[in-house]
């Protein structure tokens, strides 16, 4: 009886068959919408596909533009290359920062939202910043720390120079704040010493304890040094005025006293 039951089983068709079968049956009864939606999901990897493909393109030519527009600025000046033959050179100084900024600018034009035209948007800055445009320093490099990605590589030196552009233009307390900003964007060691810094600028009291402090947190970071040097100088005897120099007095002339007894 058990082996007419085992072949009664052995001629059942097999589980993964029947399963097999039925879900062929149902393609074949919904052939139409299930080929529409395969050519639909290939349509979309293709267009995922080619707009990374896009996106990876744009930003290397964008790349490629920004590195032609920041060897401007490292180009020397026709003064500093003499007898160097074949160096591309600018004139003056105004010539090459006008060059750099209008090729900064034309990554910003031609890529916008890429992260190439993000960093020239901070070089603009820095470039500003450099020049001594401090008014036109602090729009772009806020318009930089505004808008570009938190993890940006440029975002800790972006904000420290807005702080110094504030400072250039007499505004200590928003150069304080730009400077404390510092530590948000992983800088709290440089937060401390502008802090510190801006303090002794506007002869506050608690300015050289507050450089101690920056020596004893963080001795093993450069701003240890860069404080302890703030504070010698801080600690200096003001230099008295020099005494005005007093013309040697003319001789007499001969004869002028004849006469006279």
């Amino acid at each position: 009886m058990a082996q007419k039951l085992d072949r009664k089983e052995l001629k059942k068709p097999d589980e993964f068959q029947v399963v097999a079968g039925k879900a062929m049956a149902w393609v074949m009864a919904h052939q139409k919408p299930v080929l529409a939606g395969v050519i639909a999901l290939a349509v979309a990897i293709v267009g995922t596909w080619a707009a990374s493909a896009y996106v990876a393109s744009r930003e290397r030519k964008a790349g490629a533009e920004l590195a032609a527009a920041l060897e401007l600025s490292s180009r020397p000046l026709a003064s500093e290359a003499q007898g160097q033959a074949g160096v591309e050179t600018f004139p003056s100084r105004e010539a090459r920062q006008k060059a750099t900024l209008e090729a900064l600018e034309k990554v910003r034009a031609d890529y916008p939202r890429s992260t190439a035209a993000e960093t020239a948007q901070a070089q603009i800055g820095f470039l500003q910043l450099k020049g001594g445009d401090a008014k036109a320093a602090q729009a772009a490099l806020q318009d930089f720390l505004d808008h570009a990605s938190r993890s940006h590589p440029l975002r800790p030196p972006a904000q420290e120079s807005l702080g110094y552009a504030l400072e250039a233009q007499g505004k200590l307390d928003e150069a304080a704040g730009a400077f404390a900003a510092l530590a948000r964007d992983g800088a709290p060691e440089r937060a401390a010493f502008q802090e510190a810094r801006i303090a002794l600028l506007a002869g506050k009291p608690e300015a050289k304890q507050q450089l101690e402090q920056v020596g004893k947190e963080y001795p093993k970071e450069p701003v240890a040094l860069e404080a302890n040097m703030r504070l010698e100088l801080a600690s200096l005897p003001p230099a008295r005025a020099a005494a005005p120099e007093q013309p040697p007095k003319a001789a007499p002339k001969k004869g002028a006293n004849k006469g006279k007894k």
